[in-house]
């Protein structure tokens, strides 16, 4: 018995460590991957300039929030489009870190995004089932996998994903009032964030009905726990908070939304959009236009959310089906970047390609690989990935 007692500490320091090491070594990978197609690609590329040379598209504008705040109105330079549409918690995190330590601001944002990549990875393992393969894939995928980039430089992707990884991790073990307070968070880094009040709802549903409850007698349970209460209440503070800095700022609380007719983004019917993208044929060859591939993007982040209600994770899929579905009513841009950013989908891709040991082994592989010609792409401006 003593024996047994003995082992048991020594196997919880071993795996401790080994799931420190997977991401940590995962996030040397991604480094050195991206460094050397920043290489190939730039004329003199550096290693000073590396954390800027990798700054593209929506990045500068995350990157001006920082130095120089939120724009006023109207816009001193008269561009045709303010920085309202860039939620704030990412870019205060950032401003936060460069205070303290004096690093550039890429610098800063970069070291911040792989720390909470190599976080997210972590508090992702009893999501994944305690499956060392999936752990394996999932630290790969966001820190040296075909869309790393995202998660490795300034971009909010990669804190909406730790974010969502914190809510459902508190859901599961039953903690909708930390669930609630890290919504709050999830709700002022990018809009549909606050969605994911519906998720702890369904999960305080399911709470309920386990211990015995019924549909009649559901709203006066939850009026009786003001812990749940609180925790729906405190949901989209996040966003509400926004919204009041953004009347006192210009005026209108809205215009994070409003802004988007300036980024010609205007509101549509999403199945026009998407039937327009998959029949936009190219005419310069048989390789699929970008909203093709926006397209393809999106149907698989919809596959992926019809695994997790296979699986029965119906908080995950319906929080998937909403932040799948929102974005669409401007269009296809940027639904590659939405879809890997969205905790519940690489997170069920990593359980379904760790099912096989072979399927694993290219998986492990193939994503450092892809993740190479990805950043290529990304210094390249191949506008899939915006």
């Amino acid at each position: 018995m003593s024996d047994t007692v003995a082992l048991q500490p020594a196997r919880s320091v071993s795996q401790s460590a080994t799931l420190l090491a997977v991401p940590l070594l995962a996030a040397l990978v991604g480094l050195a991957i991206r460094y050397a197609a920043y290489a190939a690609t730039i004329q003199d590329a550096s290693l000073a300039a590396f954390a800027d040379g990798l700054c593209r598209w929506d990045c500068q504008w995350y990157v001006r929030v920082v130095e120089t705040g939120y724009d006023p109105f109207p816009v001193p330079s008269m561009v045709n489009a303010g920085n309202w549409a860039f939620f704030p918690l990412m870019p205060v995190l950032v401003a936060a870190l460069r205070f303290v330590t004096g690093l550039p601001t890429m610098v800063a944002a970069t070291g911040l995004s792989i720390v909470l990549s190599i976080a997210a990875a972590r508090i992702a393992w009893p999501l994944l089932g305690r499956d060392l393969r999936a752990y394996a894939l999932f630290s790969t995928f966001l820190l040296a996998g075909p869309f790393a980039i995202y998660f490795t430089t300034f971009y909010t992707e990669v804190l909406f994903l730790f974010l969502t990884v914190c809510v459902f991790a508190a859901l599961r073990d039953g903690r909708f009032l930390l669930a609630g307070i890290l919504a709050a968070l999830l709700s002022a880094t990018r809009i549909v964030g606050v969605f994911i009040v519906f998720a702890i709802l369904f999960e305080m549903w399911r709470a309920h009905k386990d211990a015995g409850g019924t549909w009649r007698d559901a709203v006066p349970t939850l009026f009786r726990r003001p812990d749940w209460l609180l925790a729906l209440a405190v949901a989209p503070l996040g966003l509400f908070a926004y919204m009041a800095y953004l009347h006192w700022l210009i005026g209108d609380a809205l215009a994070f939304s409003h802004v988007q007719r300036a980024w010609g983004r205007p509101m549509g019917n999403p199945l026009a959009f998407v039937w327009n993208a998959l029949t936009n044929w190219s005419t310069e060859g048989w390789l699929p236009t970008v909203s093709q591939q926006l397209a393809v993007a999106t149907f698989t982040g919809y596959a992926l959310t019809i695994g997790l209600v296979l699986r029965r994770r119906y908080a995950m899929a319906l929080y998937c089906a909403i932040c799948l579905t929102l974005p669409l009513f401007a269009g296809m841009a940027s639904m590659l970047r939405f879809v890997a950013g969205l905790a519940p989908v690489p997170l069920m891709l990593s359980e379904l390609l760790a099912r096989h040991r072979w399927l694993f082994v290219m998986t492990a592989i193939g994503f450092p690989i892809a993740g190479y010609f990805t950043t290529i792409a990304w210094l390249s401006k191949v506008l899939t990935l915006v």
